[in-house]
């Protein structure tokens, strides 16, 4: 019998290619389970296909993949089970709870996958966040308006990446945005929050057997269309050294509350007047390239750190704080796209550029951008100093240009 680790890694995300490329280098077996049509599939070392692993969600086949899974574990035992993506988790939890392996148990699947959930556990536990109530109909997000005062912040509890999700004024904005969020919601299942005013900030934590430890924090620039898109980031944080152990502890403990106590967290914080107070817990590593930045600017590698946690080793997170690094995301462009071009740079921008990654094509027909996963292009540039890593990410963002002509019939309305 092989003693080599073998990892199946559901549906690995388009921007994750370096999780695949750690796993790699540990020597594990990669197994990719997903559709065939994954672009990350080249990185396995046996591919286990699945439909299209969304539309079994949808469809309610969840329990077909789980089946091809653990039939494969019967004749190719596993040793860990990775996801990136939220709604996979509660899967992955099943899987552990069957398979005897270390991580997400189905119930911190659960808790970190849902809102809804989400908040109870959070409540139960006594960690602060956002008023918050169950919401099955515009009745119900009135009534809350009323008592929570405006605005109120509507999402679908079991989706991710800012999808329907919609900060109201009025209670005509507000029967929209429900009526928005129970379409995209899988199970029409929709909360409506109290808003949280402040700057928001990402804690990247690692928890091994139950002890959460820091790996860095994220500050996080909020905009685009829809007024709530995590669009920027930079590492370090800026805060003041009381605020950020407020920020950490809030974190660690939401962390835990969740019931994850063996893998990666990404946690979304306000730091409001009252304090800092919980967004969300996402019971994965940050998406977007964090975990290229945190790299760059600590040295940890929260991949191999959750390789490590998933097979019972220390992971390794001493930080080495070495520089800054500050993400920008290129989010504007609408129509049929003609090209995409990059410009040249000066040498001392090539110098700091971290990498850029465009998520469009020739032929792509792009509307508004209404969440997350639509965003055109990526940036991140590292440097010594705060200043040149942001002119540089500024200049790397402003290098991708995406010429687009105007869509015509049903697209364009």
């Amino acid at each position: 019998m092989s003693h080599t680790p073998r990892v199946l890694v559901i549906r690995p995300a388009k921007e994750r290619e370096a999780a695949l490329r750690t796993l790699a280098r540990t020597g594990a077996e990669i197994i990719v389970a997903d559709h065939p049509d994954n672009d990350l599939a080249g990185f396995a070392d046996v591919q286990l296909p699945l439909p299209h692993v969304p539309a079994a969600f949808r469809t309610d086949r969840v329990a077909e993949l789980e089946t091809r899974i653990l039939d494969f574990h019967a004749q190719y035992p596993l040793t860990a089970v990775m996801a990136d993506y939220d709604y996979l988790l509660p899967l992955v939890g099943r899987l552990n709870e069957r398979l005897g392996l270390r991580g997400h148990t189905e119930w911190s699947g659960l808790t970190c996958s849902n809102k809804r959930l989400q908040r109870s556990a959070l409540d139960a536990a006594g960690v602060p966040q956002p008023h918050w109530a169950p919401c099955r109909g515009t009745a119900e997000a009135r009534d809350f308006a009323k008592s929570a005062g405006w605005p109120v912040v509507v999402k679908p509890a079991d989706r991710a990446a800012s999808c329907a999700v919609f900060v109201v004024h009025t209670e005509a904005e507000l029967d929209a945005a429900v009526e928005a969020a129970l379409i995209e919601s899988w199970g029409a299942d929709v909360v409506v929050e109290e808003y949280l005013d402040g700057p928001e900030f990402s804690v990247e934590a690692v928890a091994a057997d139950g002890v959460v430890t820091t790996v860095a924090v994220t500050s996080k620039g909020i905009g685009g269309r829809t007024g709530v898109l995590k669009l920027d980031a930079e590492i370090p944080a800026r805060l003041v050294d009381s605020d950020r152990a407020a920020v950490e502890r809030v974190a660690a403990d939401a962390v835990l509350a969740c019931g994850l106590l063996d893998g990666p967290a990404h946690t979304e914080v306000r730091l409001t007047a009252e304090g800092p107070r919980i967004v969300e817990v996402n019971g994965r590593v940050g998406g977007v390239f964090i975990s290229n930045m945190v790299y760059a600017v600590t040295g940890v590698d929260l991949y191999r750190a959750w390789y490590d946690v998933l097979h019972g080793k220390a992971p390794g997170l001493a930080n080495e704080k070495r520089g800054f690094a500050v993400r920008r995301c290129v989010s504007e462009a609408e129509g049929l796209v003609e090209s995409v071009e990059i410009g040249a740079l000066p040498p001392e921008v090539m110098g700091r550029h971290l990498l850029t990654r465009c998520f469009v094509h020739p032929g792509d027909r792009l509307t508004a951008i209404s969440n997350g996963n639509e965003m055109r292009a990526a940036v991140v540039a590292f440097a010594e100093r705060r200043e040149d890593a942001v002119t540089a990410a500024e200049a790397l963002a402003a290098n991708v240009t995406i010429r687009t002509s105007p869509l015509t019939g049903e697209a364009a309305r």
